[in-house]
């Protein structure tokens, strides 16, 4: 582009070298004359280009990583639990907000478990899951739990009890669940894939997500 100056002199001179330029540009195509460019190169490496995407590694997690077919799957094995054994087979799951506490601890909701409750207890699926559900916790809220991956502290309530939860219902009470301590591949033996299931919270880029407050 031509550069501003006080003299209207320069302006008209450095417009006429710019369209002078281009003239002999035209004209070497039209005599098909081959001239290298730089461009030419910025093609190629364009052309030889691989996203880095395709590079990375599997997420960790095994089975429980935090994988669009891992959360199918599950979500699948919950509608199955769901189908036999009721909402009585169903728990909903709330994350501890770490940021909050004493009469206005936060929990946030982010999902609902179910279990076969004749062989997996309460602690057992939700330990089962614990590597989806910290993942998923953390991807929904990334400002309030984010950082607390790892540690974060999970309550459940009886299954569809969203509404009387938030109402305070004095009926509805959450309850801690504590990891068990078995290593991942003791629980992966203990617990099959055919016995847990989950199915996650949504939240859209407009939602505000679903927590309750209550006391420590």
């Amino acid at each position: 582009p031509p550069r501003r100056s006080n003299s209207p002199s320069t302006l008209l001179h450095d417009t006429n070298d710019h369209h002078s330029q281009r003239t002999d540009f035209r004209e070497e195509e039209e005599n098909g004359e081959e001239k290298d460019f730089d461009d030419d190169d910025d093609e190629v490496e364009l052309i030889n280009y691989s996203s880095p995407m395709r590079k990375r590694p599997p997420p960790k997690g095994g089975d429980m990583a935090c994988a669009s077919p891992n959360i199918l799957r599950q979500l699948r094995q919950y509608q199955n639990i769901r189908k036999v054994g009721g909402t009585e087979c169903v728990n909903d799951v709330y994350v501890r907000d770490p940021n909050t506490k004493g009469k206005e601890t936060r929990f946030w909701f982010v999902g609902k478990m179910a279990r076969c409750t004749g062989t997996v207890s309460t602690e057992e699926a939700l330990t089962r899951q614990i590597n989806l559900l910290q993942e998923h916790a953390c991807r929904i809220r990334p400002v309030e739990l984010g950082r607390s991956f790892g540690r974060l502290e999970f309550f459940v309530a009886p299954g569809d009890t969203e509404l009387l939860t938030s109402q305070n219902d004095p009926g509805i009470g959450l309850k801690k669940v504590v990891v068990a301590s078995d290593d991942g591949e003791a629980m992966e033996e203990k617990v099959s894939l055919l016995e847990v299931g989950l199915n996650l919270e949504i939240v859209t880029n407009r939602g505000v997500g679903f927590h309750v407050i209550r006391t420590e």
